[in-house]
């Protein structure tokens, strides 16, 4: 197997290339990420010894984990030679995750021949191109709720609305018994914000948030203070600064691009 070499490999979007006869190097998903990919096609060339080969092509994710594995086929080279092309017409709809660099491995009888990347292009998300933390700095400024998914001991992640007071694209939440109740967050490293435009009542997206428990107290003070021009129906008004101090502990969110 040693004697047989990948000379060329690529995924391409299928639909760009029966209109243009141009391969466009990418696997196209319409729509939002998390998201089904537009059928693609693969292309092969091999050069090696002669012989029949069985054929397997897998996709992996940036993380490493397979998400699409072909069908074996068998395929025959003619010969050291030769540089034999083979393709392959995929409209399996394969869930893509990311827009980060994939990757497309090629074996022959079992024996992996080579790696090579695959790109994701995925035109109309806002998480993939990149703006997903302005939008959402944007739609935060406009309303008073997001949502929350805190991990929990149990394994099952819990969801949960929550205000919060916002500087810039960083976020702060205030938890305790007279306030709001949000198990399980100062233990967190990180949770999951969803974030809703107050305009058109969609989803923009959700996001990974590091979590940070504010410990010094004229931090503490300065972001509450922020907060009682945010608060919705406090009960005890300017009293709750203090009863936030005595009660409550005060959590940073600082949200990143997945």
């Amino acid at each position: 197997m040693s004697r047989v070499k990948l000379l060329s490999g690529m995924a391409y979007d299928l639909e760009s290339y029966e209109s243009s006869g141009v391969a466009d190097p990418v696997i196209r998903v319409k729509g939002e990420l998390p998201g089904g990919s537009q059928p693609f096609a693969l292309h092969g060339v091999y050069k090696g010894s002669q012989g029949m080969y069985e054929e397997v092509v897998a996709i992996a994710d940036p993380d490493g984990e397979v998400i699409w594995e072909s069908q074996p086929r068998v395929i025959e080279l003619r010969g050291e030679m030769f540089e034999d092309l083979f393709r392959r017409t995929i409209r399996d709809r394969v869930e893509i995750t990311s827009n980060r660099e994939h990757t497309l491995a090629y074996y022959l009888d079992g024996a992996l021949v080579a790696r090579v990347p695959v790109f994701i292009d995925a035109p109309e998300s806002v998480q993939a191109s990149g703006v997903l933390l302005e939008a959402s700095e944007t739609a935060l400024k406009k309303g008073s709720i997001l949502w929350l998914t805190i991990p929990q001991a149990d394994g099952q992640p819990l969801s949960r609305p929550a205000w919060y007071v916002q500087q810039g694209q960083t976020l702060f939440v205030l938890k305790g018994p007279e306030e709001q109740e949000l198990p399980g967050l100062e233990q967190a490293r990180e949770v999951t914000i969803t974030i809703k435009s107050k305009d058109v009542k969609a989803t923009i997206g959700s996001m990974p948030a590091a979590v940070r428990v504010v410990t010094d107290e004229a931090e503490f003070e300065r972001v509450a203070a922020m907060g009682m021009g945010t608060r919705l129906n406090l009960r005890d008004g300017e009293a709750a600064l203090q009863r936030w101090k005595d009660t409550c502990t005060l959590v940073e969110l600082t949200p990143r691009a997945s």
